[in-house]
């Protein structure tokens, strides 16, 4: 028999040095949000740890939730989650429905039944990545929501157990932890947590507010100190060495004694921890169990199928036993410390991960797949929906239950927006139980069952899967000549696409071009035409944009053709295509509606872009916004981050960097649950720019070699990845190199890969470069190049040029510097060129202070001043203040928005972190050490609720 021992096992013995850091994290709670893992192998004392914390955090009346993963639920969505909130969530449902917005009501009403359905749903599913970042925004609001006001500890156990939803919470939660008193604490076993998840925790998202505690074997003398003085030096060693220190083996193998070592096997190892475990450990937690009696061992598997938590109706359905001799067998079970009661719930759950895993184990095959199929039936009895059932039925259906692939679809189209990788393993076994005809049982045709598994496999980042289901729709399933092939094709270009295969791809849609010889072909050309324009092949973009010119001139393919083409440089085009007058976007796409439009929404995103410089960037916002709308509500999300990092890139035009900060991070987390390369280098291209604009050219170039390193994996963006990176070098001061890289990058000094207004801007940088660094012929050919490409009927391409000639002429002759200086700043301003004009301004008084008209020079820092108020960048408030103190040496500091609860000192340091000055410029203009500015930072970052410099200086500038 086994039995506890004569010693119990104290809690924190062996771990002190661990439990000051557990204790830490809970302590800085008020400095800020805290993450706290807890790592190691499986048994050595992370959940017990994580119930010392939970108690702890109680005591000192922190609202703590604890919830635990497992394998046997590690495709159900979000059930780690929903364990450790569902039931406080319930509780106070009323009061969070009024404090969250209506949308996230909806939201997380379909993850947690305790908020249960929200007031109104959406008018439509997002579908893919964008509708699981707004969940896992919601996500993030609630826990916010439920920290308030005494702070939240939210603990999180065996994580590597957890579906794939849950992992993109977490990595979302270190990027982007809760605002306020949260700690977020994370257990997990390294050796198997999925590689996404292992790579989210790698990073140190949150430096001193990230802690980890690595929990290592006990020494032999601290399982003395476990044992007991009375313990036998020899079974102290014995033990010790069977064990190897870890304190769950310790604990089975002293609850058995040494006489039971070898009286039980298991049949089967789920859980590959258990292949792992010592035989005399394995057998001895297997003994523990079969010393039970046969009805009790009966409710301990079927407890094991019936999920983390299970009630007594639901084991007596799965044992086929009688309630009351249910409940009785729990009494046995729970006087043994096999199961344990989860206190005010009627729940039931096993005293460690590992014992459910051996007694799973230990069941025999064919009686699990009969109790997995008879918990499914009771579940239905019950009226619980079909993606709580589906766990179920997905390990007991048989081939051809036709009831069973209903549901399996059901609970997948359920649950296909948030949790994508597990609507696509049910649809998997949904297609394998019907190998024919699915549309015969009330199910859509076998290609539109598998477009939509492809669908769900490319939205949770598994691209080559989705390719190779496309593959088998396209050879299999849809014919040439089929209605829906042509739509079957442009999706799988795109994964194809977003896989890095660019020339395959475009074989695939030049192949279809083979296909249809006569057809007018306008839209796969706009396709390849997209595909080059994203490669940066600028040349080859606007040969097919001429050739949809060419076959129909009077049609709408050859007004976006002409729309297009001020993207590749080549606007005046061939001689007979010159007497077609091209529609504008505005035109375009104002007429239009949104079912054409959606047929080719990223085309329709170039047009955005296209129209900047006509109509400027208000009209070309609301247009891309538009786009924006129609790409949720076609379920597009594959195109969301190009069109969100085209907006963040307006937003900065406008110079609304908070603004655009926000539409970059967005374009980024949907990019990164994609797990494609091409958007990923666009969003983080976005972000190296404004990071550069808020003044943060540490984070500016550390962004900036990450999209140039996944640019140069997609191949696609390369040249703008390298530009953004080196206009960074540039504002960072390695302006030699900088220059050297913006050349580079432009493929040479006529700068040809960039596209069109980035040339010119790359003209004004470099020219202001080459006259800085004393290059007598560079500015002069900078300034040229822009004349030469710019077009004279846009006033905005027109400041450009005259800015590039200002510094280029400015140092021999000041006087016609400023004087150009100045028209380009007029001509930018009114073109909401914002920033660029600033620098424009600033250029002018400078140069004006150098002819010696100082009155002048303060009339132009004014214009430059006004242009600040209307910005929240701050890389030009630095400029500006500098100028500034040198034409007005006794002006006292500016005030900064948002300072009135700092004292005295951080007011005077808020006023120049506005201003974009790093802690070491800081600290050398107050005369005092970086580290005491580190922590007036740190303590103005917990005053204005932020968590990072770009929060604050958009806080301070707001």
């Amino acid at each position: 028999m086994c039995g506890k021992g004569a010693a119990g096992v104290q809690p924190m013995i062996g771990r002190e040095a661990e439990w000051r850091t557990v204790t830490d994290a809970l302590h800085s709670v008020g400095d800020g949000p805290q993450v706290l893992e807890v790592v190691g192998e499986p048994g050595i004392g992370k959940t017990r740890l994580l119930a010392e914390l939970a108690g702890y955090a109680r005591e000192r009346g922190l609202l703590t939730l604890t919830g635990r993963a497992t394998e046997f639920e590690s495709e159900i969505p979000f059930a780690l989650l929903t364990e450790a909130l569902d039931d406080h969530v319930r509780l106070n449902s009323e009061s969070l429905r009024e404090r969250l917005p209506p949308d996230d009501v909806w939201r997380l009403g379909e993850i947690l039944d305790g908020l249960g359905a929200g007031p109104a749903a959406p008018q439509v599913s997002l579908g893919g990545a964008a509708e699981r970042y707004r969940s896992l925004r919601a996500l993030r609001r609630l826990l916010e929501t439920i920290a308030e006001p005494d702070g939240l500890v939210l603990i999180l156990d065996d994580v590597h157990w957890c579906d794939a939803a849950t992992t993109d919470l977490v990595d979302y939660l270190l990027r982007r932890p809760p605002a306020g008193p949260v700690v977020l604490a994370l257990a997990y076993r390294p050796a198997q947590a999925p590689a996404r998840l292992a790579a989210a925790l790698v990073s140190d998202h949150s430096g001193r507010f990230h802690r980890r505690v690595a929990l290592s074997p006990l020494p032999e003398a601290e399982v003395t100190r476990l044992l007991g003085p009375d313990a036998d030096p020899r079974d102290v060693a014995y033990l010790f060495r069977l064990s190897g220190g870890n304190p769950l083996y310790l604990d089975a193998l002293r609850r058995c004694g040494t006489t039971a070592i070898d009286a039980a096997r298991t049949r089967d190892d789920p859980d590959p921890a258990l292949a792992a475990l010592p035989t005399e450990v394995r057998a001895a937690l297997g003994a523990e169990w079969e010393s039970v009696g046969p009805d009790s061992r009966l409710v301990a598997s079927a407890a094991a199928v019936g999920g983390d938590e299970s009630e007594p109706a639901l084991l007596a359905e799965v044992a086929e036993l009688p309630v009351p001799a249910v409940l009785r067998c729990l009494d046995d079970l729970v006087a043994r410390d096999l199961i344990q009661v989860v206190a005010g719930t009627g729940r039931f759950r096993f005293r460690h991960p590992l014992v459910r895993h051996v007694v799973y184990a230990s069941a025999a095959a064919g009686w699990r797949l009969g109790a997995h199929a008879r918990a499914a039936a009771h579940l239905e009895r019950v009226g619980a929906p079909p993606r709580a059932r589906a766990h179920h039925i997905a390990r007991s259906a048989a081939v051809g239950d036709a009831g069973a692939a209903v549901t399996l679809v059901a609970a997948a189209q359920a649950v296909g927006a948030q949790a994508p990788a597990t609507a696509a393993e049910w649809l998997q076994i949904a297609l394998r139980l019907l190998p024919g005809d699915t549309a015969t049982v009330g199910l859509p045709d076998r290609a539109e069952l598998l477009t939509y598994l492809a669908e769900r496999r490319a939205a949770s980042g598994d691209l080559a899967e989705a390719r190779r289901v496309m593959g088998v729709v396209l050879d299999e399933l849809l014919p040439t000549g089929h209605p829906a092939r042509s739509a079957a094709i442009a999706y799988t270009g795109v994964l194809i696409r977003l896989l890095g295969l660019h020339e395959e791809a475009q074989a695939l849609l030049t192949a279809e071009l083979d296909h249809r010889p006569e057809a007018d072909n306008s839209d796969v050309l706009l396709q390849i035409a997209t595909y080059a324009l994203m490669r940066g092949q600028l040349g080859e973009a606007d040969e097919r944009l001429c050739q949809i010119i060419a076959f129909a001139p009077g049609g709408t393919a050859a007004a976006i053709a002409h729309a297009m083409r001020p993207m590749t440089g080549y606007a005046t085009g061939p001689a007979e295509l010159s007497s077609e007058r091209p529609r504008s976007a505005t035109v375009l796409l104002d007429t239009m509606g949104d079912d054409e439009i959606a047929r080719q929404l990223e085309i329709f995103a170039w047009l955005c872009w296209t129209g900047l410089e006509a109509e400027g960037p208000r009209d070309s916002l609301r247009r891309l916004l538009r786009c924006r709308q129609v790409a949720v509500q076609s379920g597009q999300s594959f195109v969301l981050p190009y069109l969100l990092a085209m907006q963040a890139l307006m937003h900065a035009r406008l110079g609304q960097i908070g603004d655009a900060m926000r539409a970059a991070e967005e374009a980024l987390t949907i990019a990164r649950l994609l797990a494609a390369a091409e958007p990923l280098a666009l969003a983080l291209l976005t972000q190296c720019w404004l990071h550069r604009c808020a003044g943060d050219f540490a984070a500016a170039i550390v962004t900036g070699e990450q999209a140039v390193a996944a640019a140069s994996a997609s191949r696609g963006w390369l040249a703008t990845a390298q530009a953004m990176l080196a206009f960074s070098r540039i504002a960072a001061g390695d302006v030699r190199r900088g220059a050297a890289d913006l050349v580079a990058a432009g493929r040479g000094p006529e700068l040809t890969a960039l596209y069109p207004h980035n040339r010119l801007i790359a003209c004004t940088v470099l020219s202001e470069c080459a006259a800085k660094t004393g290059e007598p012929e560079s500015p002069g050919h900078w300034a040229e190049l822009a004349e030469r490409v710019a077009d004279p009927e846009r006033g905005v391409e027109r400041g450009l040029v005259l800015l590039a000639r200002a510094y280029a002429v400015g140092a021999d002759d000041p006087g016609r510097g400023a004087d150009l200086a100045e028209q380009a700043g007029a001509l930018l301003t009114e073109g909401e060129l914002l920033l660029v004009a600033g620098r424009a301004w600033l250029a002018a008084a400078a140069l004006r202070m150098r002819t010696g008209d100082e009155s002048a020079a303060l009339d132009d820092l004014a214009r430059a001043e006004k242009i600040g108020e209307r910005t929240d960048a701050a890389d030009l408030h630095t400029a500006l203040r500098r100028l500034a103190r040198r034409l007005r040496p006794d002006a006292p500091p500016p005030s900064v928005p948002g300072t009135a609860e700092l004292t005295r000192r951080e007011g005077e340091i808020a006023v120049l972190v506005a201003a974009g000055m790093s802690n070491a410029e800081i600290a050398g203009e107050l005369y005092v050490s970086v580290r005491t500015v580190e922590t007036h930072v740190s303590r103005i970052y917990t005053k204005l609720g932020v968590t990072t410099r770009a929060a604050a200086v958009s806080r301070l500038a707001s």
